[in-house]
This record gives C-alpha cells, sequence and structure tokens, in this order.
C-alpha cells in the first residue's frame, strides 16, 4: 500500500516554504538588511497567501464545493491546520524583528519611520 503522506497539502506546503523564507531572516550571518528584506518578503508573501489561497479555500466550503484535498483532510480540517501554523510563523516573525533585527538597526542608526512621516 502507498504511504498515507505521499502527497502534500497544498497550502501547508505553501506554508512550509514562506517558513524557509523566515528562516533566511532569522540566519544571523546574513547580512542585517538582508534578513530584513526577507522579513518583508515574509510578510508579503503570508498576506498575499490569505487574500488569494486562504478566501479561494473559504469560498469553496462557503458554496459546498468542500470536497477532501489529496491528503484526505477536508477543508476545514486544513483551514484550522493554516490558523496554527500561521499563527506559530507570525509570532516567530514578530518576536524576531522585536528581539533580534529590530534592535541591531537600533544599533546601527537605521531608523524606522511610518510612511506618513518621510518627507518629500
Amino acid at each position: 500500500p502507498d504511504p498515507e503522506d505521499r502527497f502534500l497539502d497544498r497550502e501547508l506546503s505553501w506554508l512550509a516554504f514562506n517558513e524557509r523564507v523566515l528562516d533566511l531572516a532569522s540566519d544571523p550571518d546574513m547580512p542585517l538588511l538582508e534578513r530584513v528584506r526577507f522579513l518583508s518578503i515574509f510578510a508579503t508573501n503570508l498576506d498575499e497567501f490569505f487574500m488569494v489561497r486562504v478566501a479561494g479555500l473559504k469560498r469553496r466550503i462557503n458554496t459546498g464545493l468542500a470536497v477532501p484535498s489529496v491528503t484526505g483532510r477536508m477543508p476545514l480540517q486544513v483551514m484550522h491546520a493554516i490558523g496554527v501554523r500561521a499563527h506559530d510563523l507570525m509570532t516567530r516573525h514578530a518576536t524576531l524583528l522585536k528581539d533580534d533585527i529590530g534592535p541591531r538597526l537600533d544599533a546601527e542608526s537605521i531608523t524606522k519611520v511610518q510612511v506618513d512621516e518621510l518627507t518629500e
């Protein structure tokens, strides 16, 4: 018989990919501004993931097209797994910015400003 885990869930696999982007931001051997760049890529990717993939999954659930994925999980199970995994990743992202990269930026006198604080 084929192993039960021979298929990957599309959405959870995508989150695993984005976790690898976050891993690059976590790498202390990476130049500081590259780490900031990877934090930004992670956040942008996650926004798009929710706007496109999660929205599509919700649409399938709401329209009654909720069929099991290739992994055998029902869409509501996938949504739950996404919620747990995404929360863990977002917490890791915020902690990395607050406790590691943010203080390093401050130490290098790199100022963080809001868009409305920028001058022409």
